[in-house]
């Protein structure tokens, strides 16, 4: 995968995390005005707040498991500054008292149970503390506090308890949402793994649908209906690359017959080379489309008595230009499944151009190695280094004066795949070296 494509996971962890924040942001805002049932007094509400957490670590138990008060430097300094501040708190057995002098013969005991001191209830506030002893009642009478100390304390306190929660919250989104969409998205990644499958010989290319969420499904049923269009389309190709090879195979048969009406022995030489390319190039374009075919008709074939039969057949023509053709094999015998008669072509081709491009009264050598594979070389001047990388592809030639279209070895890399095989040129130093490369003999 490249880098920095976007992950579909990643992207829903960010926005629902920012969703989250937002959320817990927007409760923390508005917490004010949910926590009062009375007209909102800001400062008196921030005061208590404040109070509250300060008051809060200093609640304990004693031995007896009562409450009690355990003062804390933060504790001890805020009753120092607000002398008149004063509490009660309550777990609902005991109460605790603390700060300002209270009468407690006035107290009262409000709706919820909670003790008051009478002469100072209209200036308390009620609320729950969470402290070391538990949770816990608590009235806070007199807090005071500014606005900007207030916020800061009450800020400070929601942010850090929102931070951990929304961490922890993350944590769990992440990996809820990793799972998710490993689980639900399991379709997508077997239609790409069918889609890295596909071949180019392959027919009734599809990727499959079962199982696809219907969100993405329009783009697997799209991908089919353009291999569908492409299948279409190569079809009719090879159908027309087969008929013109055909009906080419005619003019070049009358064409060789009327080349014996030549009087001139170099120039019928010359033209009967050229009609002997055009035939092995259309024989080529045939075998390779009969190959595509949905079921070639394979056979068990030994290569080293068709590369025997090849080299007699191309021996006249060796004669002719005063080369010599030599083999050599390693093996007595090696046995692939092929077409015999594009086997014929591919090293009908390479022999050929090896005749052509070897040079003057060369030596052609076909070897058949241990590995099991085969070696078509020369001793000419080889391919020029700038075109070795594209020497199998279409139109490209070893030597740009040369004769040909640049189409033989396209054509014999194409046939020569077909059969699962592949070939590519050796670095020897001297001249050109073909090497094809053959698997293992499959059964038929």
């Amino acid at each position: 995968m490249p880098r920095g494509t976007p992950r579909l996971s990643r992207r829903l962890i960010i926005g629902l995390g920012l969703l989250q924040a937002t959320l817990v942001l927007a409760l923390i805002v508005t917490e004010p005005l949910r926590e009062n049932n009375r007209p909102l007094n800001l400062l008196s509400w921030l005061a208590a707040e404040q109070a509250g957490q300060i008051l809060a670590p200093a609640i304990g138990r004693n031995a007896a498991g009562n409450l009690a008060l355990q003062t804390t430097p933060e504790l001890r300094d805020y009753l120092a500054s607000r002398p008149d501040f004063w509490f009660v708190v309550t777990d609902g057995d005991r109460l605790l008292r603390g700060g300002a002098v209270q009468d407690r013969n006035k107290d009262v005991v409000d709706d919820d149970g909670v003790v008051v001191p009478s002469r100072m209830s209209g200036q308390a506030s009620p609320m729950l503390l969470v402290t070391p002893a538990g949770r816990v009642g608590a009235m806070l009478g007199n807090a005071q506090s500014g606005l900007l100390e207030g916020l800061s304390f009450w800020l400070a306190d929601r942010l850090w308890h929102g931070l951990v929660g929304l961490l922890l919250l993350a944590a769990g989104n992440a990996l809820v949402i990793v799972l998710g969409v490993r689980f639900l998205l399991r379709p997508v990644r077997a239609a790409a793994d069918a889609a890295r499958a596909l071949q180019p010989a392959q027919r009734g290319l599809v990727l499959p649908e079962d199982g696809v969420p219907a969100e993405i499904l329009p783009l697997v049923s799209a991908t089919n209906a353009a291999l569908a269009r492409l299948e279409h389309a190569h079809a009719q190709q090879r159908r027309f690359m087969a008929n013109a090879a055909h009906e080419l195979r005619t003019p070049i048969a009358i064409l060789a017959l009327r080349l014996d009406a030549v009087p001139d022995d170099a120039l019928r030489e010359r033209l009967q080379q050229d009609v002997r390319r055009l035939t092995l190039l259309a024989n080529q374009l045939l075998d390779l489309q009969r190959l595509q075919q949905a079921d070639p008709a394979w056979e068990r074939l030994d290569l080293v008595a068709l590369s025997r039969e090849v080299l007699a057949e191309m021996a006249p023509l060796a004669v002719d230009g005063g080369h010599e053709l030599v083999f050599a094999s390693a093996l007595p015998r090696l046995e692939v499944r092929a077409d015999d008669q594009a086997l014929r072509s591919v090293f009908s081709n390479l022999i050929g151009n090896a005749l052509t491009h070897g040079g003057p009264a060369s030596q052609v050598t076909v070897r058949i190695n241990p590995d099991r594979s085969l070696e078509v070389a020369d001793r000419g001047p080889g391919i020029p280094p700038e075109v070795r990388d594209k020497i199998f592809e279409p139109f490209q030639r070893g030597m740009r004066d040369g004769p040909g279209a640049g189409l033989g070895l396209a054509i014999v890399r194409q046939v020569l795949q077909a059969h699962g095989a592949g070939i590519r040129l050796m670095e020897t130093g001297a001249g050109a070296c073909f090497r094809i490369e053959f698997p293992e003999a499959q059964p038929l």
